[in-house]
């Protein structure tokens, strides 16, 4: 009995999806969106930049602090020549050991080390507005290629549609060509539409796949492995104006932040570059043993009244008095880099100026298209039912129907584009003003 319900139990499990095989994964934009901005490696290097400049800000701030070296030397003295000084004899230990432990303490150093943070601090900041940087580009490109692949989709649609409405168009123009209603060359046009079309869905397919590829790349999935997503496009109108939208990419774009932080960074190279005109002072404290064996007691080369110790503080001074120019131009140098930087940050609020305005046009533009788009298709859809009834009844030509078929194929085209390339526009345009979704741009 159990091997009766064996057999039609094993039939039901691979009839059912899913059972086989896994089933297709349907990504929302939300979790594309999640997937990228946790796994791809632009927005992953920016995170270890942010990282390096926390360090190296660290490490600029350690300068300010004492520093504890040892240092330890070995001489070996071969000779018949007699030395005396204060701690040795040459000629009576050859063998002369020293160890020393010092503490060093900058107090001035011509704003030096000062600056140094301070570079430091803004290079931090700089690595903070290029991780927001990073986050927002994968979120544009995250974006982009989604509604592309779903743009590919629905095109992949139309021209299976085209198949196979000019396929059926086909079987009838070969039934009144035997009947000998239309001639020869209303058939043989039938079937170049219809082979043309057979290769435009191809085409069609093989952009889906690679649209498909191009998401799963950004999102890091294996490119191999088949996925859909969710069609959920966004068909409300915009509500903000040209000015709002410029006015607020000058405040939050992360490139211009990069800018002025560049030019804040500049003019600290100059105070550092004349760092240099000023003297350095120091406080030095060092503590020094010696001997004539590696215990560096004194024992193999002191004698009762010397001392094998030596303990030494101080203050030092250090100034370059001369260095043919070398600082004034260094100095030069700076001025000209923070010059240039100026001119920057004046050529990145013009580029910035300008995509927001190509942004807005644009969906402005593709927006208007929907409403249009969409009335055409639905004309250009009871204009091939009407040109097929009256083809069936020979009271339109083969060539009205198929250009009705051509006409209706560029229109849902047409359509398909505006639908997407609206929302592909909307999300350059959040990309321009530096926000990550067009619903944070300002309202007027």
């Amino acid at each position: 009995m159990y091997k009766k319900l064996l057999f039609p139990l094993i039939l039901v499990a691979f009839s059912l999806p899913g059972m086989v095989s896994g089933a297709e994964k349907v990504y929302t934009r939300a979790h594309c969106l999640e997937m990228a901005l946790t796994r791809n490696p632009s927005v992953l290097a920016s995170a270890e930049r942010k990282t390096q400049a926390e360090w190296g800000k660290k490490s600029a701030f350690d300068d300010f602090l004492p520093k504890l070296n040892v240092d330890g030397s070995y001489t070996y003295t071969d000779g018949d020549y007699d030395i005396d000084t204060k701690f040795f004899d040459v000629d009576e230990s050859r063998n002369n050991y020293s160890v020393g432990l010092h503490l060093d303490q900058p107090i001035f150093t011509g704003f030096r080390l000062t600056e140094t943070y301070n570079l430091a601090d803004i290079g931090l900041k700089v690595a903070v507005a290029g991780e927001q940087l990073a986050s927002l580009e994968i979120t544009f490109q995250t974006i982009q290629a989604y509604y592309n692949f779903l743009m590919a989709q629905k095109l992949e649609r139309v021209a299976n549609a085209a198949v196979t409405q000019l396929a059926s168009h086909l079987n009838d123009s070969e039934q009144f060509f035997k009947n000998e209603i239309i001639p020869l060359n209303d058939l043989l046009e039938s079937k170049v539409h219809l082979a043309n079309a057979q290769q435009d869905a191809r085409i069609t397919a093989s952009r889906t796949r690679t649209a498909r590829m191009a998401l799963a790349t950004i999102i890091k999935e294996p490119l191999l492995v088949k996925f859909n997503v969710e069609d959920t496009p966004d068909m409300v109108a915009m509500t903000s104006d040209i000015e709002t939208l410029t006015l607020q990419a000058l405040e939050t774009r992360p490139e211009l932040q990069q800018a002025n932080y560049n030019l804040e960074a500049s003019k600290k190279q100059i105070t550092l570059a004349k760092s240099a005109y000023f003297p350095t002072v120091s406080l030095n404290a060092a503590y020094n043993r010696f001997g004539g064996d590696s215990l560096i007691d004194g024992n193999g080369g002191f004698s009762d009244n010397q001392d094998f110790r030596e303990a030494i503080i101080g203050v030092y001074a250090s100034w370059e008095l001369f260095a043919w120019g070398q600082t004034k131009h260094q100095a030069n140098r700076a001025a000209a880099a923070s010059r240039e930087a100026d001119q920057s940050l004046t050529g990145v609020m013009d580029e910035v100026k300008l995509e927001v305005q190509d942004n807005f046009i644009y969906a402005l533009t593709a927006y208007e298209n929907i409403a249009t788009a969409k009335i055409a298709v639905e004309q250009a859809q009871e204009n091939l039912r009407m040109n097929e009834l009256r083809y069936k009844n020979q009271l339109a030509t083969n060539t009205n129907v198929l250009d009705a078929r051509t006409l209706l194929t560029r229109t849902e085209t047409k359509y398909y584009r505006a639908v997407y390339d609206y929302n592909i526009r909307l999300a350059g345009l959040a990309r321009a003003v530096g926000v990550s979704s067009w619903k944070e741009l300002n309202v007027n």
